[in-house]
């Protein structure tokens, strides 16, 4: 999976994030769906990445995959939600994209140690 998979994954995760991130993670009744419904689609695009708010949350992430940082994107995604719903619904993409960035580090060392032995 190459990171543009992982953007396009979370550009069809962020409408989600946005309405889980109301729902507390016991879940609520359909009230709670309706008006997480109702309010995420009213929700104005945040200009500060260093915000809490979930639009916050979605820029810096939206940054850190555009830079090719695909850990620091799962940290900051996964403490962005952490406490809503919406923590359930992005763990497996997290839990994907550190595997993604432990595979390139290992795969980055190996090149270095082949360059450094084919030099002697």
């Amino acid at each position: 999976m190459s990171n543009v998979c992982f953007v396009m994954q979370f550009t069809t995760l962020k409408d989600t994030l946005r309405h889980y991130s109301l729902i507390p993670p016991g879940g609520g009744g359909i009230l709670t769906h309706t008006i997480a419904h109702v309010a995420s689609s009213l929700k104005v695009k945040e200009d500060d990445p260093s915000g809490d708010g979930i639009e916050s949350v979605i820029s810096r992430v939206e940054r850190l995959l555009a830079e090719g940082k695909l850990a620091e994107a799962a940290e900051s995604l996964e403490k962005g939600v952490s406490g809503s719903k919406a923590e359930e619904i992005v763990g497996n993409w997290v839990i994907q994209a550190r595997n993604r960035a432990i595979a390139e580090q290992a795969l980055s060392v190996l090149q270095s140690y082949a360059t450094a032995i084919s030099l002697t």
